[in-house]
């Protein structure tokens, strides 16, 4: 962003008619514009990462890791992580990644659910830590990161009979799980994607696939955007916070009676 905007003071110094004429008002009305893709735009959320390196993550899996091998694919991502600062933050800690087993175990779930599939990484972890007849609904609004998830998931060796991939509105998927696919109850959600962890639970609520027991992680609770998660919680009926690791907060559903 900062190449795009400093382009335009030498550029107003060399044409200064651009103000007389009035020209820069469409000028401003397009500065506007691109402010408002940049940070309203689906890249635009704690830990994404662009188009160019998501295609350059699936060359490096492809070409790196054993295909059919989960544990093969998800070291290739650590790998690609160590120079892509981006991608790394799309990671589990290894903090993290040993509470997500952990609970995940604790559970033994047969239906879980990805909020934020993103890369693919937690999917795939979560596909290792499930029974054999589990199953995944993943869901990643962002279309080209999606198509990434589902290639890294299917390389890694799961069949699509043990997962689905939802490229839509997290609160429509969840919605969707019951009304097209069925699903009546959920024993495990994972939410990677801070800003809609409220609609997210509110919307899980509404459709009723929540039953008590039900595990909540959620995850990055610790940045910033996820202040209102955070005072949702607070003031909320039905969850009770169990535990938490680095950011990752577990949580269970209680409803009460």
């Amino acid at each position: 962003m900062e190449n795009t905007f400093t382009g335009f003071l030498p550029f107003l110094a060399s044409n200064p008619s651009v103000i007389v004429t009035g020209a820069l008002v469409p000028l401003a009305a397009g500065v506007a514009w691109v402010l408002f893709r940049y940070y309203n735009g689906p890249s635009y959320r704690h830990g994404s990462v662009g188009v160019k390196t998501q295609q350059a993550l699936r060359r490096y899996v492809l070409f790196e890791s054993t295909h059919g091998k989960p544990d093969s694919v998800l070291q290739a991502f650590k790998e690609y992580a160590i120079k892509d600062h981006a991608m790394k933050m799309l990671l589990f800690t290894v903090e993290k990644d040993h509470f997500l087993e952990v609970v995940a175990k604790q559970r033994y779930p047969r239906t879980t659910l990805v909020l934020g599939t993103q890369c693919g990484y937690s999917a795939i972890r979560l596909l290792q830590l499930l029974p054999p007849d589990g199953m995944l609904y993943a869901v990643e609004q962002d279309e080209s990161m999606a198509e990434s998830a589902e290639e890294m998931i299917l390389v890694a060796g799961f069949k699509n009979n043990r997962f689905k991939l939802l490229c839509q509105h997290p609160v429509d998927a969840i919605r969707d799980l019951k009304s097209q696919f069925g699903v009546k109850k959920v024993d495990f959600v994972l939410m990677d994607q801070c800003d809609r962890y409220v609609e997210a639970l509110l919307a899980m609520a509404e459709v009723g696939i929540l039953h008590p027991g039900s595990l909540i992680l959620a995850n990055n609770t610790d940045h910033p955007t996820s202040e209102d998660f955070r005072t949702y919680i607070k003031g909320a009926d039905g969850y009770r916070i169990v535990d938490a690791c680095k950011g990752l907060l577990k949580m269970e559903y209680v409803p009460s009676e």
